[in-house]
């Protein structure tokens, strides 16, 4: 018996599989998705453990809410999962995390886009500035907020601006003027805390 070669099945099938195929990529059939969403603000960056507003706009008329939902499981949360503004609350880890948001468009399209946002670490040092005598000691303590240890590197940014130890201690220098105590994350360079020393006449 004669088979095509386009298909084992014989001619007789090929109309039903066409017709198959062509409702699976049809509107609103199958799993066709559509895009056409912006999100506002851009780019959606926030501090570990604060807040950010969103607001989408639809570039289409939708059928129903549109719907929002974190993607990872520990990703922050959210003020409302439904409507076209909602708020995000950032988890206590920086990273870069996902918004899913879906709708179903007036057409019958099913609408689904991905948002990325960015949660940045919180890097602090106690006192963030401070007032010292000449020759004198302060002792000054990291947080780095979001970051998994708070382990850093100390350094003095000016140059014959006084000392400070691997513990946090800096000794002023003689000389009066303005200095600053950099502590940078040992878990990522571009993450710094920045305290100012002003040491008196």
């Amino acid at each position: 018996m004669f088979r095509s070669a386009l298909s084992p099945f014989g001619p007789a099938l090929l109309p039903a599989l066409l017709v198959t195929l062509l409702l699976a990529l049809a509107p609103g059939c199958g799993g066709a998705q559509d895009t056409g969403l912006s999100v506002e603000p851009e780019p959606r960056v926030v501090a570990v453990g604060d807040q950010l507003p969103l607001t989408a706009h639809p570039g289409m008329d939708l059928s129903g809410d549109l719907e929002w939902e974190v993607a990872e499981p520990y990703g922050g949360g959210l003020r409302n999962s439904q409507g076209l503004e909602t708020v995000y609350f950032a988890p206590g880890a920086a990273g870069t995390y996902h918004l899913v948001l879906r709708a179903l468009r007036n057409d019958g399209r099913r609408l689904k886009q991905t948002v990325e946002i960015r949660v940045l670490p919180l890097p602090t040092l106690d006192p963030s500035s401070v007032e010292a005598a000449p020759n004198e000691t302060v002792s000054f303590a990291a947080s780095m907020k979001g970051m998994g240890r708070n382990t850093v590197t100390w350094a003095v940014e000016e140059a014959g601006g006084g000392e400070i130890s691997e513990d946090g201690r800096y000794r002023a220098p003689a000389r009066p003027g303005t200095y600053h105590v950099i502590a940078t994350s040992t878990l990522d360079p571009a993450v710094v805390a920045r305290a100012t020393v002003v040491v008196r006449d």
